[in-house]
């Protein structure tokens, strides 16, 4: 049994790529020199224009898919004796094989899962090949934009023979004692023994908090035969526990040990977070205990221009907006998201359903409305009978010890809910969940409760569930009106989540008048009295637990040609806030004062018309004032305030003007300044100005970074302002951009999805006076140093950032 530690590195540089198909490319002797050279992550859906005929359809974007190759050659690690080599693919979209020096090493069908494969004892001296063929050809195969490739991560990592199983390592938290200044936890260890002999070995468990101090260790004795696997487990209890909450996600570091005669050989990281979640029919979700209002939204995984290709950074950048927004859930649709989404969601603070499937054993109905050139459709379930229980219980080993994760999804609008069938797998899929982490509750996102026959989810489908997930609450009948109460009524002991309801969204900064609403929605159509109605319902009602929105950012794919993607989210798909970011600021950050007006004040040519002007606030009252002059002044109640102490005493005073969560004023349009004053107990606290701006005079460009890392990305943002300074907000001026040094540009984005514009190419217009550039960092073919970005546009002076990359 070999004894040294062990080692996981980074195996994304390097690759090749082509997109075709023949036996030959899987050979070692097969020349790959004129194929692409990338480094993974890689997308290459978005290295190809849309196609309005593409077999994908708007459910998938318009996308390019077919079949590709990756080849990569290598220099392993030397062979020692008790020591296992293997690769980790965190996800390969979809139906990978996978080859090394020419013979088949295996793969998997489920483009969302993880899987590894043993490369122990088949490598050679010298230079191996790898060879990954992806098979998307069959279309449509979904109803959004699924990338296609090895767009997550991928490692090579080594071990002793006798090791820490894959997601070996389960740590929960076992209760709280004495008003919870104890925690009882509970940490469980798979081992594997791929050796020989049998082995006599200690397992360890040290626990650190956030400063790297020391604050448990327990150890247990395993014994296991040859080629066996055996479990350990502990019940530490810890004093004093730093609670993980959405408002303080307070991470500790668990090193589990493998150890032989005392000494260490085997090291397995788990970040976790002591918390505990629950979800009760009367007073919701509880966090730790503590009644939490989940305001939640749902996601795709695509990162925009990058594809599905998954990087942190890009992440991190739009949970960063979503929690200024003051949302506190993210709901994964519909799939297992990349593992660095959930360890920001771990950091940051979010409370997360993680979903499983979208399909089960019936394929869905691909809509010839979103473009589909025919009515026959492929998908998950192609691979569901014989896969899908090892697929999920590779979600729940990755996923389980994310305290950020407080419920599982077993699917999203499955169509067994109405199948007599349905709701053994679904007990089937539940027992699962529940055998492989006892500590939380399933739900599946159902979206055909009161619908009409014969599409109706069966009852004894919905009252199977731990959660009853609800899609589009007020959708059927009088639902619109009712939302939850006949349920209530009905099923008085039902835990009850809004799993995916409407969200705001639109195109920013388009203000227009909309001449088919199915197509995009403009700035004034923001579908806010809809949510407006199901939050003052979903705040006021402890039994909802809260709500996940369809959705929180803009994403590929489920479009009607000519768009490219979906404008629902709050956000757009370049990452800049919408107007109805503001909004749901107003609603749910209550921790800092929001005030937000719209439209931009540039109509010339429309002097005198009245423009209605639209206010997000959660001040009590907010003036308007146009040139100096007041227009009026405006406020509402959120939540309704009755008397207090006497019949004529107002528990506080205001003097709302609407029952809406937004205020509106209708201004006759001269060019100036509006300016808008927010007042909390009638004291000015919050001031927002509006002004009319003059051409664009130069450009403005910020990064989010300026260090990058080898493969790391950043995020720059590029405004044209006026003489002035003001951002000009219905400039759409060309702006080309360059990168000198060891650096890429992976593309531009202007958030507009009627832009089908292909990501890579070096120059775009800008959308209501906005772009984003994304570059990456990296040494292939250059030297690690300093990297130029140039930004250019006709008429104004060139900018140019500097960037140290290494």
């Amino acid at each position: 049994m070999g004894t040294a530690d062990r080692f996981c590195a980074a195996f994304n540089d390097g690759w090749n790529f082509f997109l075709g198909d023949d036996p030959w490319f899987a050979e070692t002797g097969f020349d790959d020199r004129d194929w692409k050279p990338l480094v993974l992550p890689h997308d290459w859906g978005v290295d190809y224009p849309v196609s309005q005929t593409a077999p994908t359809g708007g459910g998938g974007g318009y996308a390019v898919t077919g079949i590709g190759w990756y080849r990569k050659h290598f220099t392993a690690p030397k062979p020692e004796p008790g020591r296992r080599l293997i690769i980790q693919f965190d996800g390969v979209f979809m139906d990978s094989t996978v080859f090394l020096n020419g013979k088949k090493l295996g793969g998997h069908s489920f483009g969302y899962s993880e899987f590894t494969l043993d490369l122990t004892g088949l490598t050679v001296e010298g230079d191996n090949v790898l060879a990954v063929r992806v098979n998307n050809a069959l279309q449509p195969n979904s109803r959004w934009y699924t990338g296609s490739g090895i767009y997550r991560n991928v490692r090579l990592i080594s071990f002793a023979d006798v090791h820490i199983d894959q997601n070996g390592v389960f740590i929960l938290t076992n209760g709280f004692y004495n008003d919870k200044t104890i925690s009882r936890l509970q940490v469980q260890t798979w081992v594997k023994n791929d050796g020989a002999v049998p082995v006599d070995i200690g397992v360890e468990q040290h626990l650190f908090d956030a400063e790297g101090k020391e604050v448990l260790k327990d150890a247990s004795a395993l014994h296991i035969e040859a080629g066996d696997r055996a479990y350990s487990m502990v019940l530490p209890s810890l004093a004093n526990p730093h609670l993980w909450t959405d408002q303080d996600p307070y991470l500790y570091r668990l090193e589990t040990s493998l150890t032989l005669d005392g000494k260490p050989f085997d090291t397995y990281t788990t970040r976790t977070g002591i918390r505990t979640a629950a979800f009760d029919c009367d007073r919701g979700f509880l966090l730790n205990g503590e009644q939490v209002k989940i305001k939640g939204v749902c996601i795709h995984h695509d990162g925009g221009l990058t594809g599905a290709a998954s990087y942190r950074e890009t992440w991190e950048r739009r949970l960063r907006l979503l929690k200024d927004m003051g949302c506190n859930g993210i709901r994964c649709a519909h799939n297992p998201p990349a593992p660095e989404l959930l360890d920001l969601c771990d950091e940051m603070g979010f409370l997360v359903m993680d979903e499983a499937f979208d399909e089960w054993l019936l394929t869905k109905f691909k809509s010839a409305e979103y473009g589909y050139s025919s009515n026959f459709a492929y998908g998950g379930s192609q691979f569901f009978a014989e896969e899908g229980e090892l697929n999920l219980v590779t979600m729940l080993h990755r996923d389980r010890n994310h305290p950020s994760i407080v419920l599982w999804s077993i699917g999203n609008e499955i169509p067994e809910q109405a199948a007599v069938e349905g709701v053994q797998i679904l007990r089937r899929l539940q027992d699962i969940c529940h055998q492989e982490d006892p500590t939380r509750m399933v739900t599946s996102a159902l979206d055909n409760i009161a619908s009409p026959e014969p599409h109706r989810v069966r009852e004894e489908f919905e009252c199977a569930l731990d959660v009853v997930g609800y899609n589009y609450t007020g959708r059927w009948g009088m639902r619109a009106e009712t939302l939850y109460d006949e349920d209530r009524k009905k099923y008085p002991g039902r835990r009850m989540i809004g799993s995916e309801n409407p969200s705001a969204g639109g195109i920013r900064g388009i203000y227009e008048k909309v001449s088919d609403p199915n197509v995009f929605r403009s700035g004034y159509d923001t579908a806010t009295h809809t949510h407006e109605f199901l939050w003052r319902y979903t705040a006021s009602r402890d039994f909802v637990a809260g709500d996940y929105l369809w959705t929180g950012i803009d994403y590929l794919g489920e479009s009607r040609w000519p768009l490219k993607g979906a404008p629902s989210g709050a956000i757009d798909i370049a990452g800049f806030p919408k107007d109805t970011f503001y909004y749901f600021r107003s609603i749910w950050n209550d921790r800092e004062i929001t005030l937000h007006i719209l439209p931009h004040w540039n109509w010339k040519g429309r002097e005198g018309e009245f423009i209605t002007v639209i206010g997000y606030t959660n001040c009590d009252e907010v003036s308007l004032y146009l040139n100096g002059r007041l227009v009026g002044t405006k406020g509402y109640d959120f939540p309704n305030v009755g008397m207090k102490g006497a019949w004529n005493t107002p528990a506080r005073k205001t003097h709302p003007t609407t029952h809406d969560l937004h205020l509106t004023w209708d201004v006759p349009y001269e060019a100036g300044e509006l300016r808008a004053v927010g007042f909390r107990e009638g004291k000015a606290v919050a001031e927002e100005l509006i002004k009319t701006t003059g051409a664009p005079a130069k450009l403005k460009v910020t990064a989010d970074r300026e260090k990058l890392p080898l493969n790391g990305i950043a995020h720059i943002e590029i405004e044209v302002l006026d003489k002035a300074g003001l951002r000009v907000p219905n400039a759409d001026s060309l702006v080309s951009v360059k990168v000198e040094g060891p650096a890429v540009l992976l593309g531009l984005d202007n958030g507009d999805p009627r832009d089908l514009t292909e990501f890579s190419i070096p120059e775009r217009k800008l959308l209501a006076g906005r772009l984003l550039a994304v570059i990456r960092g990296t040494a292939r073919g250059a030297a690690p140093g300093t990297a130029r970005l140039i930004v250019s546009a006709k008429g104004l002076e060139d900018t140019v950032l500097t960037f140290m990359v290494g």
